[in-house]
């Protein structure tokens, strides 16, 4: 349902829910949404490459990665919300724990799309080696565009933890996510370095 609320929305309404002041969407679902922009461009280059049998195959996997991306989008969406709900809670003995647990909610979300962008600047390098020639600037698009995805489930998943160590014991979360952290950080700057060598005329 969650993913439905968000993949019905027009792009227009979209935006216009990222400027109110309710978390959902929030930057996370962006990061998101925008990196399954890329994994559509991606697809695009993929489908102008109809003699390639490994563009065909690439093509399969990046849809793939959309649809879920759009997924994991729409669940950080919801996450993000709830954070937003525990933090505006009375100063009680109770509010430390619900920002805990919802800050932990709120990583794992952020984790997911990190995972699924990671993922997807992977294919794109595929892509790169494989695809049409003739579109290699759209491909450059697909990677600054991921790019930023990277760096925005980063971004989250840094927020999250701060979040929940100033609440809590997050001693786990930080032994769970912080490599995760890095790995998208040194992504970041690959996919980037891919969209300025498949951008030069």
């Amino acid at each position: 349902m969650a993913t439905a609320a968000l993949t019905g929305r027009t792009l227009g309404a979209f935006l216009e829910g990222l400027r109110r002041p309710t978390g959902n969407p929030g930057g996370g679902a962006a990061g998101g949404v925008v990196a399954a922009v890329g994994a559509a461009l991606g697809t695009m280059v993929c489908a102008y490459t109809p003699d390639e049998p490994r563009a065909r195959e690439r093509a399969l996997a990046l849809d793939l990665l959309g649809d879920r991306l759009m997924a994991a989008a729409a669940a950080d969406a919801e996450a993000s919300e709830m954070l937003g709900a525990a933090l505006a809670l009375p100063d009680s003995p109770d509010r430390s724990p619900a920002v805990f647990a919802a800050a932990t909610d709120a990583c794992a979300a952020s984790a997911a799309l990190g995972d699924l962008s990671l993922a997807l600047a992977r294919e794109l390098r595929e892509v790169a080696d494989v695809g049409n020639r003739h579109l290699m600037s759209d491909l450059a698009v697909a990677a600054d565009i991921t790019a930023a995805g990277l760096g925005a489930a980063a971004t989250n998943l840094r927020g999250g933890l701060t979040l929940a160590s100033a609440h809590g014991d997050a001693t786990a979360l930080e032994a769970a996510y912080r490599a995760l952290v890095g790995a998208l950080l040194t992504s970041r700057v690959e996919t980037r370095a891919l969209a300025d060598r498949l951008g030069e005329p």
